[in-house]
């Protein structure tokens, strides 16, 4: 009896590992939904659309969006966290993700609790103020600054401790000036005040600032990016203007920890063909965002080093949790 028992059990073990086995190379098998931390329109849900639409070309399956917005992006990335590991649950992930518990408690921890899939694309930042404004210069910004040191106040869409906030206050800290930062919620409450001249500038994603630049609205004085824009191939970047600050802000796609690494590699796969889509490129193009393709690997590291950076670049001004 224990011996036909013991042969049951280890079929029975054949048979289920059989049908594990047979299900991941199956998969998807049925629709694959996405959460993302953005409102529809945004530019997040702008580079994830467009890539979805791709990816599912090579997947065979359709990605469909679940939006949940607010609260720095918590509620998607618990949910996201939280899970089964069986790829039929994706989120965007950003540099939100990783700031949000280096802020407050969120129930999550920002790369530990993600199989970081493939990055997209990368959300470029800009230096702008309004077109009627006395400077056109980014040299003229700073002379001005310099002799009125408590006249300057910049924008900051996302509010304060995100992106543009911290690498204003990296200039500011370098040139040692004392800019005000004023937080938004969204860039469009950002570019209201800027062009209602309720502020000296503002440090905006260029994806908002281009529909105001073409419209003769604003202007650019610099770019917060490694290199030029072919968009705006006469506007310095602030490494050439001498600042080793840049914002580094790549969007892509991940899911919960512990999904088989043959599932995360078909995924990475199917998003490296989509960010290769001549109507990828074409939504960037427009949007002024620039394609930065990383495969699990890359962007899993680049997360970590991310993680680093951003604790201690929210330590120095405050806005890290503090050690229990």
């Amino acid at each position: 009896m224990k011996r036909r028992t013991l042969l049951a059990s280890a079929a029975g073990s054949a048979l289920a590992l059989a049908g594990l086995e047979s299900h991941a190379q199956a998969y998807p098998t049925k629709p694959i939904k996405l959460l993302n931390s953005s409102p529809p329109g945004s530019s997040f849900d702008t580079i994830a659309r467009a890539a979805c639409i791709e990816a599912e070309k090579k997947l065979g399956q359709a990605i469909v969006t679940d939006y949940r917005s607010g609260a720095g992006g918590t509620p998607a990335f618990v949910a996201a966290k939280n899970a089964p590991p069986d790829g039929y649950t994706l989120v965007v992930l950003s540099l939100s993700t990783i700031r949000q518990p280096i802020q407050q408690d969120v129930g999550y921890d920002g790369v530990k609790d993600f199989s970081w899939i493939a990055s997209l694309a990368e959300i470029n930042f800009g230096i702008v103020v309004p077109a009627d404004s006395p400077f056109k210069t980014w040299k003229d910004l700073l002379a001005w600054s310099k002799a009125n040191p408590d006249k300057v106040s910049y924008g900051c869409p996302s509010g304060l401790g995100n992106s543009a906030h911290l690498f204003g206050a990296e200039i500011a800290a370098r040139e040692n000036l004392n800019w005000l930062p004023v937080p938004y919620r969204a860039s469009n409450d950002c570019m209201v005040a800027l062009l209602g001249g309720q502020l000296t500038f503002a440090i905006d994603t260029l994806i908002s600032i281009a529909p105001q630049e073409r419209n003769g609205k604003v202007r650019l004085l610099a770019l917060a990016t490694s290199q030029r824009s072919k968009n705006w191939p006469d506007v310095p970047t602030t490494k050439e203007l001498g600042y080793d600050v840049t914002i580094e802000s790549p969007v892509g796609i991940g899911g919960p920890a512990g999904m088989p690494a043959p599932m995360v590699a078909q995924l990475q796969d199917a998003f490296k063909f989509a960010s290769e889509q001549p109507s990828f490129l074409n939504v960037l193009e427009q949007g002024a965002l620039r394609p930065w393709y990383m495969p699990a690997a890359r962007f899993r590291d680049f997360a970590e080093r991310a993680e680093r950076e951003q604790k201690a670049l929210m330590s120095k001004y405050g806005f890290a949790k503090k050690a229990a």
